[in-house]
């Protein structure tokens, strides 16, 4: 099981009337590493694990520096603001690690030009291997990997 705390981001105004105290949302991020078949790797200390987000989603642009062959467009398309962008999927492998354990994992994931806060690891590409509990209150997510795992642990 890989654990990861939940981390602060600071509040861009007044605090919501649902948590008038607040000074900072606490999101799931986890530290990612992406490797491409070219032999790039790039290290994201902060990528957020999003199970309502269908696709792990990163920046476009990083997909032509790491040498990422990206499939011929499909259509997809992911909605962002009301606008829609097109949605290009690669295959790539995944890693993140707790400081215990670190998991890598081949996946097809997408890319897009839309203008996300953050690296999405949602369903496809990421979660769909990992039975995840969202341990809110104690400001946590515990990642287990499932029987559909198809990577490496060390």
């Amino acid at each position: 099981m890989l654990q990861f705390p939940y981390q602060p981001v600071p509040l861009l105004g007044p605090p919501p009337p649902s948590a008038p105290l607040s000074t900072a949302h606490e999101r799931p991020f986890v530290p990612v590493i992406l490797h491409s078949a070219t032999g790039h790797s790039r290290h994201f200390h902060r990528a957020l694990l999003d199970p309502g987000s269908d696709d792990t989603i990163f920046p476009l642009a990083m997909a032509s520096r790491m040498g990422v062959t990206l499939q011929p467009d499909s259509g997809h398309r992911l909605r962002w603001g009301g606008q829609p962008y097109p949605l290009r999927f690669g295959d790539v492998q995944l890693e993140i690690s707790d400081g215990v354990s670190t998991a890598r994992w081949p996946a097809v994931i997408g890319f897009s030009d839309a203008p996300l806060a953050y690296r999405l690891l949602g369903m496809r590409g990421c979660l769909q291997f990992f039975d995840a509990t969202f341990r809110r209150a104690d400001r946590l997510v515990e990642l287990t990997i499932n029987r559909t795992y198809p990577g490496i642990i060390s």
